[in-house]
Order: C-alpha cells, then sequence, then structure tokens
C-alpha cells in the first residue's frame, strides 16, 4: 500500500475524530446515533454479502455465528434457505429470516406460517421492545438477531446520524483557505474514502468470490445513480457464474423485463429478438424467476433514453459474455486498454434500439459510453489496485463534468471562489467533496455542523 495514501488517510481520520469528541455534545447524555433507514431488499443483499457482520450476540440465546448464509430465496418463504450457523459452540442448519423490525414476523403472518418452521435465526434491523419473543407455528422460540446500527450504515454506505452538536452557522467557512491546503485536505478526505472502499470490496470478495464481487461493480456502475441498488441486487440474483451463453435470457428475465406478449405495434426486429431471448428464458425460468414480492424495484424516470433499464441489463449481459477478455485488465496499468474495450461492446438489437420494445434508432449509440467506463475506472479499478502508482494516477485524473452535488457542497464551503472550477475538474477532488458531504453535511443541519469552526482551529493536523 503506499504510505502517502495512508498517511493522507489517517489526517482525514483523526480529523472526524477531533470534529466529533465528546465536548461537542449537548451537556447531560448525548442522544443515540438515529438508526439508519436501509430498504428490506438492500438490506438482505447487504446480508448475503455478509456485510452485516458475521454473527454477534443475540437477545437471549448467546453469541451466533454465521457459516454459511445460505441460499438467498427467489420465491415465498424465508429470505435465506439452507444456512448454518452456530450458536454457543452448537450447530445448526435451516432458514434465515431478515426483517426491518422483529414485529414485521407477525405483521406477515409468518407465526402462523408452517412454512417458516425451520427458520433457526430472526435477524432485524431495529431491536425488539422489551419482553418481544419470535415463535414459529410451533411456538419455538427463534433467536434474535439486532443489527448494529452503526455497522449497517457503513456497509449502506450512509453515515450514521449525529445528534446534539452545537457550533456556529456553516456559511463558505473555508474561502479563505489557500488553494494548495483545499487540495491537500480533498487528497485527505479522497485518501480516506479509497481505503474505506478498498475495505469493503475485500469483505465482498471474501463471501461472494473475486469475480463476482467485480462483476457486482460494474453493475453497480451501470446502474447510476437512480437505479445503483437495483442492478446490484441483479447482478446478485443471476450470478456471473451461472451465466455463460444465456446472460441476456437470464438477466432481463430475473430483472422481470421479459413479457409473455409484446405490444402490437413492436417492429418484427424486436418481435425476433424478444422471441429468441424468452425462448431461451422459458426452461430456465423456474430457477431464475423472482417471486412479486421479491421482485426487483426499478426505476424509470426521469431518464434519458440511453440510461433505461432495459439498456442497462444488456450493457451488463454483454459485459458478462466478454468477461474473459475484461477481468484481466482491471488493474490501473490496464485501464486504458479496460476502457477501450468496454466502450466497444456491441450487440446487433441494443446498437440501435433503447428498449426491448423501442423502435429502431437510425444512429448507433454505444452500449457504454466513454464518462461511464471512466466513471468505473475511476470508483472501482484505479481504488482496488493498491499500488503507489495506482495512487499517483489516480490524482491526475481529471473529469469532463462536475455533477451538480459535487458543485453544490463545493460552493457551499468554499464560496464563489475563482479557482474553484479547476480545482473540481479533478477527479479525487470531487471524490474527497463527496467523502466531506457524507461526514458532515449529510449528518446535521448547517447550524449544528461542527466541521468548519473545527478545522480553522486545529492545528496539529498534516492536513493544514
Amino acid at each position: 500500500m503506499s504510505g502517502s495514501i495512508q498517511r493522507a488517510a489517517d489526517a482525514y481520520e483523526a480529523l472526524l475524530q477531533y470534529v466529533y469528541t465528546p465536548e461537542q455534545w449537548i451537556a447531560g447524555e448525548p442522544e443515540p446515533p438515529a438508526r439508519p433507514t436501509v430498504p428490506e431488499l438492500e438490506a438482505q443483499e447487504l446480508w448475503m454479502a455478509g456485510l452485516l457482520g458475521q454473527g454477534g450476540n443475540t437477545l437471549r440465546h448467546g453469541h451466533v455465528r454465521i457459516i454459511d448464509f445460505g441460499e438467498w430465496n427467489r420465491s415465498a418463504g424465508p429470505d435465506f434457505l439452507r444456512a448454518e450457523i452456530e450458536i454457543d459452540g452448537a450447530r445448526m442448519r435451516g432458514d434465515i429470516e431478515l426483517d426491518p423490525t422483529a414485529q414485521d414476523w407477525e405483521h406477515h403472518g409468518h407465526g402462523s406460517n408452517p412454512s417458516f418452521n425451520n427458520v433457526i435465526l430472526h435477524v432485524v434491523l431495529s431491536p425488539p421492545p422489551g419482553g418481544w419473543y419470535t415463535r414459529d407455528s410451533l411456538h419455538r422460540d427463534i433467536p434474535i438477531l439486532p443489527i448494529d446500527p452503526a455497522l449497517l450504515a457503513i456497509a449502506a454506505g450512509k453515515p450514521c446520524p449525529r445528534n446534539g452538536l452545537v457550533t456556529e452557522l456553516c456559511r463558505e467557512p473555508l474561502n479563505a483557505l489557500p488553494a494548495d491546503k483545499i487540495a491537500t485536505l480533498l487528497q485527505a478526505a479522497a485518501a480516506y474514502r479509497t481505503l474505506r472502499k478498498r475495505k469493503w470490496f475485500r469483505t465482498q470478495a471474501e463471501h461472494l468470490g473475486l469475480q463476482q464481487t467485480w462483476y457486482e461493480a460494474l453493475a453497480q456502475t451501470l446502474g447510476y445513480k437512480i437505479n445503483k441498488h437495483p442492478m446490484q441486487i441483479l447482478a446478485r440474483r443471476a450470478p456471473l457464474k451461472e451465466l455463460g451463453r444465456e446472460a441476456e435470457s437470464i438477466l432481463f428475465g430475473t430483472a422481470g423485463f421479459l413479457l409473455p406478449v409484446l405490444p402490437q405495434q413492436a417492429e418484427e426486429t424486436t418481435r425476433q429478438y424478444h422471441r429468441a431471448t424468452w425462448d431461451a428464458w422459458w426452461p430456465l425460468r423456474n430457477r431464475y424467476e423472482l417471486a412479486h414480492t421479491r421482485s426487483i424495484c426499478w426505476q424509470f424516470a426521469p431518464l434519458r433514453p440511453g440510461n433505461h433499464p432495459h439498456r442497462r441489463v444488456a450493457a451488463l449481459a454483454i459485459a458478462a459474455q466478454h468477461w474473459g477478455k475484461l477481468a484481466p485488465l482491471m488493474t490501473a496499468a490496464g485501464a486504458h486498454a479496460l476502457q477501450q474495450k468496454l466502450t466497444a461492446l456491441s450487440h446487433p438489437y441494443w446498437d440501435t434500439h433503447y428498449t426491448l420494445t423501442s423502435a429502431t434508432q437510425n444512429k448507433k449509440t454505444a452500449l457504454i459510453g466513454e464518462e461511464r467506463a471512466k466513471d468505473f475506472l475511476i470508483n472501482h479499478v484505479y481504488v482496488q489496485d493498491e499500488s503507489p502508482a495506482a495512487w499517483e494516477t489516480y490524482l491526475s485524473i481529471k473529469e469532463k463534468d462536475v455533477p451538480s452535488a459535487v458543485r453544490t457542497t463545493a460552493t457551499h464551503l468554499f464560496g464563489q471562489r475563482a479557482d474553484l472550477g479547476k480545482l473540481l475538474k479533478h477527479a479525487y477532488a470531487q471524490q474527497g467533496l463527496l467523502q466531506i458531504d457524507a461526514d458532515y453535511c449529510s449528518t446535521s443541519a448547517c447550524a449544528d455542523c461542527c466541521f468548519p469552526e473545527k478545522l480553522r482551529r486545529w492545528q496539529q493536523s498534516t492536513i493544514c
């Protein structure tokens, strides 16, 4: 690991610790951190990847260790089938149910449903009320494992809100900071963000395998912000190793995009492609089709035509079919060649269609554009390469556009500086601002922000 990236990350982490010291809490007992809100389907995905831990203390049954997370259920019934756990040295196999609250067990009728009699662990995102018991239809007591809210927040990529902080109003607090100090601060924040991403990636790779983890990273990138999680859930439901030549059929079918009957106005080319995809999907349907209650929630608007989920799934399918040529290039040294191969991916139908039912376009459109491929390199490929050269290359990368979220945070903290636009072209500066926003701006109202005044007074940091 590069010493410079570690030192920069350590400096930013020291700033975090300095900002959130006990003296900043309101007098008396501080309020506990607010429990993050994570959709149930996303929480299941995190659990299956091992990102919510590999066990913990149950409410009344001692310590539980997860040996095998089991199979993520596609149909009705418990969420995870044929799992294996160990409670205080005793091993057992069975099913696992995950709910936002323990009370959901009864709300959903699991306690009277014999299909849940094989559940051996009830995982909940919020601790139940005092005296709560989870019981099956045979009145057996099922161990309850509450997830640590801080762990859930980190795994979901959402900062755990800190309540009760007192400070001055934040308004362009860093406007007077010299340009070189701003660059150093943002490099430190970017380094901290990079090392967190590496830790996340290693954890996923440990449980899912290296290639599946890369595959899901690409799926997230192709989904853009609005369909990032749906694309990752799809990639988990339709694993890379199971796709092969039927990648398009499995992915489109699992996504819920294949229709038994096309609209009457569909073109002949569309009918031919859909028929071939459907014919390949039909024998696989029982294995991959998701129950209605487990269907993936896609966002279709507001989106540019080229970003429609149909086209993003097509891009993932074509990439999966060429994975053998793409995977060896996922390093800083191979980044340029990887970008060329990603942008060159082609398909006779999807080169000229936006959706499974859209009209043929006169002009071909790349399945993966240059900016999307570059985004994958910046957020994943360079991040996971631990060589010092990769970090130095990363610091030199410039972006074509500045996302609105980055520009808003930059303007809020630094004001309308003449040199800000030039700095924000650097990829590390954008990533650093996103990290600062996550650690401070997104965790409290401006009137409660500790960051500006603390940074002004902090004299011992290597950042400033």
